[in-house]
């Protein structure tokens, strides 16, 4: 089948054009706009089982959907002391300024100062040493990381920079914004950035690489062409798909902002790499004799096999997030699976087309010279051979001392890589959307300046729906007693925190018996106007839960983000059900948290277990793909194991070097490092173990077990080199963004393939290939075919390749 494709690919290379030509302008034409389809956040992809999702349904079962659904918080604070009137009368500008008109449908839904009646009081500080600090709460109607926040934030940090210029701003006055709808909107921002940045960046690496390595520029226009147009039509076909599910709902996809970042350096890595092992192989046809059409049909009709073979290993690993409950995961991974089929397409069609027009000027300023005797997978130009034939006495030097000591040199180098693998089992994850954004963000500055004056956990209050089926908390007689024991009880609980210490963590309980949280329990509001607005706030009216859901906001010490407060928040859920169930009046009570730190809980909770799930999956689909292709059960398990202890070490690094680099300002690594460095270094970095040993199987044919695993060694040394380098470069591409999270994953996926590349392929797979020879000679499809001259060899694997003559290729 390969044989007819690749004639008809090169042969008729005009409709090649076309035809690619035709799908790119549908597509294009037909494709949404990327940002009105890719969605973001990530509570909203938490599976509905999750607690946090149950008491979201619950809060607006019982009180209504809430029209604001983020919020943004302007700081004033003076450090030399109290908040002055003109302090206070400048916050009531800011108020006037954002809020508003009456029935005017506007992102702002309301506007809540420090002069406000109630509330206004729990927005000031206590006086402090260094100073006081008042807030102003801009009530938005966009999700925590909507793409709708984006224009409404610029806005408000325009009318604040002149409202901060401005004669009445009070000389002294610090002005911050934070809040969780600033925070989610900065991160958009920071993703538009960073996939901007990210896509420069990968072309320009590429082409530095490339022309370092080969030194041929048409050489290197031919993947950046090829692959150019994939990534656009891959985008565009994603937006169709992730379009078609919002509004029919037929089948869940979705794409997010960052989806285009592991686009681009998966697309551009991997097809760059699919793109050189065509092109050498052209070479090396044109080098026979071949004419141009034909060295490229056959360069096509050889490299085919391992080209969807590896490609295949790839999508389907990253296929494999399909079965995750978590919406991020799930989406993601099979979004960069289809984008590349796609890549990998163009590499068997449009580039085989492009070096059909090209000819042999792709090698310019070189030429090709006829075949010098010996076979190679290496692209070798001119006089001054490149990285494969400048390092030939290096590949030749470790065939040898493989062969010699595989015992000795397998050991040392798993006993050098254990303490990494050791440090990874241990590793801290953070969940803190303010740590994926940079010290300069206006929203981290803004956290800052608030958290000075304000507990952490002002930030994310923890809100406790209690359901009580028998109760009546809008006009029951009983219902203050019932409230203001709940509340006692919260205060009055116990904790043990990380470092030993022990005592009452809660802060503050605002409810309907202490709308403030001061600490009192007793009704001290009078006016109708107030009560009121505590029942609406605090009490459930809408049916079947009127009366029977009450709402309590709990303050806690910690940052709602921290893992600290996950586990005090254990602590709490496990203290209520329990308290509950020996105070015969709550008996029947159920317990729902909602707020920042609940979700946080949930998606730690989730994504753990996602994490476990594929980390099983990927593994046995590779696997899987493996013994299709090299029908070698123990040798297919030892390659697979070989990229997982490479992926341990690299996450161990990744931890020490990161650590190390932030100092004090580190909290772990972020959450979702792990299952997608996990996934791609499993996934990608199988390839080049699939490169080597169909290769080692092919030289052995012909040269014998010794002798072939050196000449294997040695032919593929350079080309595989070359391909390790330009991947590692796309992916340290990713430290260019503004997103810290993609400085981790960048470091992180370029280590592990440039330690798949210089130590697991060069190192412990021959190790692993000579040890298995030695040791199960007789275990089903282990036993090495002797050489003899004249027989038939094959490419790749008997099963993948049609027979070749040998002496054709002499």
């Amino acid at each position: 089948m390969f044989r007819y494709v690749s004639q008809f690919v090169t042969r008729y290379w005009p409709l090649v054009f076309i035809g690619w030509g035709a799908v790119f302008l549908i597509l294009h034409f037909s494709a949404p706009v990327w940002d009105d389809v890719a969605r973001d956040g990530d509570f909203a992809y938490l599976p509905d089982r999750a607690a946090s999702v149950q008491g979201e349904k619950l809060r607006a079962a019982a009180f209504g959907k809430s029209e604001s659904q983020s919020e943004v918080v302007v700081v004033l604070a003076r450090r030399n002391g109290p908040l002055t009137a003109e302090d206070l009368a400048f916050s009531e500008r800011i108020v006037e300024t954002f809020q508003p008109r009456e029935g005017e449908q506007t992102p702002i839904v309301n506007v809540v100062g420090p002069t406000a009646q109630v509330v206004g009081k729990k927005l000031k500080s206590p006086v402090t040493d260094h100073g006081q600090a008042a807030l102003v709460i801009l009530q938005m109607r966009g999700e925590i990381m909507a793409v709708e926040n984006m224009k409404p934030l610029a806005e408000i940090y325009r009318k604040l920079d002149e409202l901060a210029q401005s004669p009445d701003k009070p000389a002294g006055l610090k002005i911050g914004v934070t809040g969780s709808g600033a925070v989610g909107t900065e991160m958009l921002i920071a993703a538009e950035e960073s996939i901007r940045n990210t896509e420069w960046a990968t072309i320009g690496l590429i082409i530095i690489i490339l022309l370092v390595v080969y030194r041929a520029p048409l050489l290197a226009a031919v993947p950046l062409i090829a692959l150019a147009v994939a990534v656009f039509t891959a985008f565009d076909a994603l937006a169709i798909l992730a379009g078609i599910s919002l509004k029919t709902g037929w089948f869940e996809f979705a794409v997010f902002k960052t989806t285009k970042i592991f686009v681009v350096v998966v697309l551009f890595g991997s097809g760059t790499d699919y793109c050189l092992f065509l092109i050498a192989r052209y070479k090396e046809e044109l080098s026979k004799g071949a004419g141009i059409i034909d060295a490229a049909a056959r360069a096509l009709d050889a490299v085919s096999a391992a080209l969807l073979a590896s490609a295949w290993t790839t999508i389907l690993g990253l296929g494999m997030m399909i079965f995750s409950d978590f919406g991020k995961f799930r989406n993601g991974g099979p979004a960069i699976a289809v984008a590349l089929v796609v890549a990998l397409v163009a590499c068997l069609s449009l580039a085989p087309a492009i070096l059909c027009v090209l000819g042999k000027k792709v090698f310019w300023p070189f030429r090709v010279d006829l075949d010098s005797g010996e076979e190679s997978d290496d692209i070798r130009l001119g006089r001054r051979s490149i990285v494969g034939a400048r390092f030939q006495g290096l590949w030749n030097f470790l065939g040898e001392r493989v062969l010699h000591r595989p015992v000795l040199i397998l050991a040392a180098s798993l006993l050098v890589m254990a303490p990494f693998v050791w440090n990874a089992r241990s590793i801290d994850l953070t969940y803190d959307l303010l740590s994926e954004l940079g010290p300069d963000r206006r929203c981290v500055q803004g956290t800052a300046l608030l958290r000075e004056y304000f507990p952490a956990g002002e930030t994310g209050p923890v809100t406790i729906l209690a359901f009580h089926p028998t109760a009546d908390f809008l006009e029951g007689s009983d219902r203050f007693r019932l409230l203001r024991e709940l509340t006692q009880a919260i205060y009055s609980m116990e904790y043990t925190a990380s470092d030993g210490t022990r005592f009452k963590p809660i802060q503050s309980v605002r409810s309907l018996v202490d709308p403030l949280g001061e600490g009192t329990t007793g009704s001290t509001f009078v006016s109708g106007v107030v009560r009121a607005r505590a029942k609406a706030m605090y009490v459930a009216q809408q049916e079947p839960y009127r009366g029977r859901v009450t709402r309590l906001d709990v303050i806690f010490p910690y940052d709602p983000f921290s893992v600290e407060s996950i586990y005090l928040l254990d602590t709490l859920e496990k203290y209520l059900n329990e308290w509950a169930s020996s105070h015969p009046q709550w008996n029947g009570a159920h317990f729902y948290f909602i707020g920042t730190t609940p979700g946080i809980r949930d998606l730690r909770a989730v994504t753990l277990s996602d994490q476990q799930l594929i980390q099983r999956l990927v593994p046995l689909a590779v696997l899987f793909v493996l013994i299709l292709i090299l029908r070698r059960p123990v040798l297919s398990v030892l390659l697979v194991l070989s990229v997982i202890w490479g992926y341990y070490v690299t996450l161990g690094i990744t931890e020490l070097v990161f650590s190390w680099v932030r100092g004090a300002t580190y909290h772990g690594l972020d959450w979702k490092l792990p299952t997608f460095l996990f996934v791609i270094l499993v996934a990608v970095g199988e390839d080049y173990n699939i490169y080597l040993v169909t290769r080692v199987l092919e030289e052995q044919a012909k040269y014998g077990f010794a002798e072939g695993l050196k000449s294997a060694l040695r032919k593929t040394g350079g080309i595989i080199t070359s391909c390790g380098i330009i991947m590692a470069g796309t992916f340290i591409a990713m430290i260019s963004g503004s997103l810290r999270t993609m400085h981790q994953l960048g470091f992180a996926l370029a280590l592990g393939v440039l330690l798949d590349t210089f130590v697991i392929r060069t190192i412990l797979v021959p190790c692993i290939i000579v040890l298995l020879d030695r040791y199960l000679p007789r275990w089903p499809g282990m036993k090495t075919p002797k050489a003899s001259p004249g027989t038939r060899e094959v490419h790749l694997a008997p099963h993948l390749q049609a027979e070749i003559p040998v002496e054709s290729r002499r």
